[in-house]
């Protein structure tokens, strides 16, 4: 499948010179308070995809879809999370295979990393929500992996949704397209 990452220039020499990249630990730049979520995803991944690596500890993010559309990221925009002004950027379009890749709801996911229960429908949430144990906290988040839940209680509707990508390994093999760009 084709999908669209923005990585630090550095991981992109890294990727040439080794021939694949595998995320040592988190972003950088990601608040500590998200680390149970990224775990919580990191499993799912291992109990989803059948080839996770020994050595894989946290995915590479890409995006398979921004807000319904199906196309290269608008660098104007899109970048802003990624690094702070003046950070060397790679767009990198990619295609892997479609085993490696776990998709889910963007908007979704906001419940998780925000340890929040994913509700449906607001009468769920009033029954649920605020009383939910951890368990059924985590089960629910497994509603970000169904890409047709289509209500604009939890998300948008399917024609435009942003679907996020997660794999463990990027290879030299799936860049299509490498565009450089200076973060501002």
């Amino acid at each position: 499948m084709i999908l669209w990452t923005i990585q630090h220039e550095m991981v992109y020499k890294a990727l040439l010179k080794n021939g694949c990249f595998v995320p040592e630990g988190t972003h950088v730049f990601m608040k500590e308070d998200f680390l149970p979520a990224y775990d919580w995803l990191c499993e799912q991944m291992k109990l989803r995809l059948p080839n996770t690596p020994e050595n894989a500890k946290y995915p590479i993010w890409a995006w398979y879809q921004w807000e319904g559309i199906r196309k290269r990221l608008d660098m104007r925009t899109s970048h802003k999370a990624v690094s702070p002004p003046g950070t060397p950027i790679v767009l990198l379009t990619l295609e892997v295979p479609d085993d490696e890749v776990l998709l889910s709801d963007f908007d979704m996911w906001h419940s998780t990393l925000g340890n929040h229960y994913l509700a449906l429908t607001e009468e769920e949430d009033i029954a649920i929500g605020d009383n939910a144990t951890a368990e059924q906290k985590r089960k629910s988040w497994e509603r970000i992996f169904n890409l047709d839940i289509d209500n604009d209680y939890c998300t948008y509707p399917i024609n435009q949704k942003s679907i996020q990508a997660t794999f463990w390994i990027l290879k030299k093999e799936y860049v299509k397209k490498a565009e450089f760009f200076i973060s501002k």
